[in-house]
C-alpha cells in the first residue's frame, strides 16, 4: 500500500493538519476516560458502602486547541437518610511543568478495585497531554512564521 503524501502549500495548511491531530488526541482522550467510567459504572453497584465507591472523576475536553484531561475528587456531605446528601467536586492540581498527575495522590483517592485502571488511564492521558502540548507549541511557532513572512 502506497503511503499517502500531503503537500503543504501554506502555513494555514500546516496549522490545519496539526489541529486535526489535536482533535484525534482529544477523541482518544475521551475514549480513555470513557474506559475508566465504564469500569466505575460496572463495579460500584456490586460493592456495598461509601468506602468502596470511587472518589475520582476524569474528563477530557477540547477548548480551542487545548486539551484538558483533568481529574477531580468528589466528596460527599450530609445525611443520605435525611435526603440532604450532596457532592462537592474539587479539582486535583497537576504538578507545574508536568504532563501527568502525581500517581500516588490519585491512588490514595481510589478504591482498591480501581487502582490499576486509574494508573492505566493516567498514563495514557499523560501521553496525550504531552503530545498535545507539543502540537500547540508548533501551531504557535507556525503562526509566528506566517506573521514574519507577511
Amino acid at each position: 500500500m502506497a503511503e499517502a503524501t500531503v503537500q503543504i502549500r501554506h502555513h494555514d495548511d500546516a496549522i490545519q493538519l496539526l489541529e486535526m491531530r489535536i482533535k484525534q488526541l482529544q477523541d482518544r482522550g475521551e475514549a480513555v476516560a470513557d474506559g475508566y467510567w465504564k469500569l466505575v459504572k460496572e463495579m460500584e453497584p456490586k460493592l456495598p458502602g461509601w468506602e468502596s465507591k470511587s472518589r475520582l472523576q476524569v474528563r477530557c475536553i477540547l477548548s480551542g486547541n487545548s486539551i484538558r484531561a483533568d481529574w477531580c475528587e468528589v466528596r460527599w456531605y450530609g445525611s443520605s437518610s435525611k435526603g440532604g446528601r450532596r457532592s462537592v467536586r474539587r479539582q486535583i492540581t497537576k504538578p507545574k511543568d508536568a504532563y501527568g498527575y502525581t500517581l500516588s495522590k490519585l491512588l490514595t483517592l481510589s478504591p482498591d478495585w480501581a487502582k490499576d485502571k486509574v494508573e492505566e488511564t493516567e498514563t495514557q492521558l499523560a501521553d496525550i497531554r504531552r503530545e498535545a502540548s507539543h502540537l500547540v507549541k508548533a501551531i504557535i511557532y507556525i503562526k509566528h512564521a506566517k506573521t514574519a513572512s507577511s
